[in-house]
């Protein structure tokens, strides 16, 4: 990984997912969103939620939301830490097998969860209706690999479709107050880990060794976007789109693309900058501004 002066990182950019310009890597957000939404309107379609939240939201409210994102952030800080401890005594190795451990648990929940949706709007609902949702995803798929970094495309490009099907998979199975608090909560986060805490030390330790992450690294061609970034722009998409509608999901979209423009400006200036906040704080006034419409236009979509 090239950490020292260009490049984005967040949550999880020990792990930079796609690298490239300015151009590409807007095509590749926008190709990863278009995944997640398309996995929310499966999910939307099905007709069934199942929700997975510490504690319910339905049960105690607002407080438990709060409660939720603490927990969540919390679990944040824990895995950052535990890179940092496993880079710092030199267990590159057992880092790499602990993730790629965990990617293929997380894999096959998340297939399996899509795929009962699916099984049902085709079985229930309308087959040919299912039928072309499941030809738009092929193709989104296919342009993820298609656009991604010739260098590392099947690498990136998995590291692509991964990071949309986590985001959609948390969109729909947290609650919408619970969704927006851990968004806030994270954004927060990532702006202290990136100046102070975990990140920056992650990208101590392995600027003067860019191979330390191995296969779960990708060499910094201009830009680099995290993971974390990808896999929590397509979870706002899809809390807006399930939630809220059309219209605020394209307010949505709008603004975490101009944030992540206004954040790779500032990346210039600054050579290292968290990914998460002003996308995220743009993102959800998008949603607030489209949900205000909607409420005054209640025949907007």
């Amino acid at each position: 990984m090239n950490f020292p002066t260009l490049g984005e990182y967040s949550m999880a950019d020990e792990m930079p997912v796609i690298s490239g310009d300015r151009s590409t890597i807007l095509v590749n957000l926008l190709t990863s969103m278009i995944a997640a939404g398309l996995l929310g309107i499966i999910v939307f379609l099905s007709g069934f939620r199942l929700y997975a939240e510490p504690i319910p939201e339905s049960e105690f409210g607002f407080l438990a939301a709060v409660g939720n994102a603490i927990l969540f952030v919390i679990l944040a800080t824990v895995g950052a830490t535990l890179v940092v401890l496993l880079l710092k005594y030199g267990r590159e190795k057992f880092l790499r097998y602990l993730l790629l451990g965990a990617f293929g648990f997380i894999s096959i929940v998340v297939l399996l969860y899509f795929g009962f949706m699916y099984v049902i709007i085709f079985q229930f609902v309308d087959p040919v209706l299912a039928s072309l949702i499941l030809v738009a995803l092929i193709m989104t798929i296919a342009l993820a690999f298609f656009t991604v970094d010739a260098d590392n495309r099947m690498k990136n490009g998995g590291l692509l479709i991964f990071g949309a099907a986590i985001g959609a998979f948390l969109g729909v199975v947290l609650p919408v107050w619970t969704s927006v608090l851990l968004l806030i909560g994270l954004a927060i986060y990532d702006y202290y880990s990136v100046k102070r805490g975990p990140i920056r030390k992650i990208v101590e330790l392995t600027e003067d060794d860019p191979d330390k992450l191995g296969a779960l690294a990708v060499s910094s061609a201009e830009w680099d976007i995290g993971l974390g970034d990808v896999a929590f722009y397509g979870m706002m998409t899809v809390l807006a789109l399930v939630n809220f509608g059309l219209l605020p999901t394209i307010l949505a979209v709008v603004g975490i693309i101009s944030g992540f423009l206004m954040t790779l400006k500032l990346l210039e200036k600054r050579g290292l900058m968290p990914g998460l906040p002003i996308p995220v704080a743009l993102g959800l006034l998008g949603i607030t501004i489209g949900f205000l419409i909607r409420w005054v236009l209640p025949f907007i979509p």
